[in-house]
C-alpha cells in the first residue's frame, strides 16, 4: 500500500449512517488528516485489493494508516482521538475490552440500515471536498 501522509476512510457510501460519520469527521478535522473513499466506489474498491481485503467490504469501516489498518471500535476510536481535543479523550473507552467494544460496534452496524437508513446512490463529494477523496 506504501505510505501516505494521510490517513484514509473506507466507509459504505449506501449506508445514511455512513455519510452521517463522513460528515462530522469533515466537521472536525482541522489539519485535513483524513482521505475518504467509499467502497462501492471505483476508487474505494481499488483501494480495499491494494490494502488486501475484500471489494465488498468487511462489515466495518476501514480505516488505512500507512501499512496499518483498523477495523470496527478500534478505527473509531483511532479516528476520534486523530480529530484531537475533545475527540481524543474519548481514548479512555480504550480500557474496554476490545470484544465488547467490538460487540457494541457490531450491534450498531448489523442494523444501521433498519435505524438510519440507506442513501439511493453513494456520496458525491462536493467541490470543496473533491481533493479530500480518493
Amino acid at each position: 500500500m506504501g505510505s501516505s501522509a494521510y490517513t484514509v476512510v473506507v466507509f459504505d457510501g449506501e449506508c445514511a449512517f455512513c455519510n452521517r460519520w463522513v460528515d462530522f469527521l469533515f466537521g472536525f478535522d482541522r489539519n485535513e488528516v483524513f482521505r475518504f473513499a467509499a467502497r462501492q466506489s471505483e476508487s474505494g474498491a481499488a483501494f480495499l485489493g491494494k490494502a488486501g481485503l475484500p471489494e465488498a467490504g468487511v462489515g466495518s469501516i476501514i480505516l488505512v494508516e500507512g501499512e496499518t489498518i483498523r477495523l470496527r471500535s478500534e478505527a473509531v476510536l483511532r479516528m476520534l482521538a486523530l480529530l484531537g481535543f475533545p475527540f481524543s479523550l474519548t481514548g479512555i473507552f480504550g480500557v474496554i475490552p476490545v470484544a465488547l467494544r467490538d460487540a457494541v460496534y457490531d450491534t450498531i452496524a448489523r442494523h444501521r440500515i433498519r435505524w438510519f437508513g440507506k442513501m439511493s446512490t453513494c456520496r458525491i463529494p462536493t467541490p470543496l471536498e473533491r481533493h479530500r477523496f480518493i
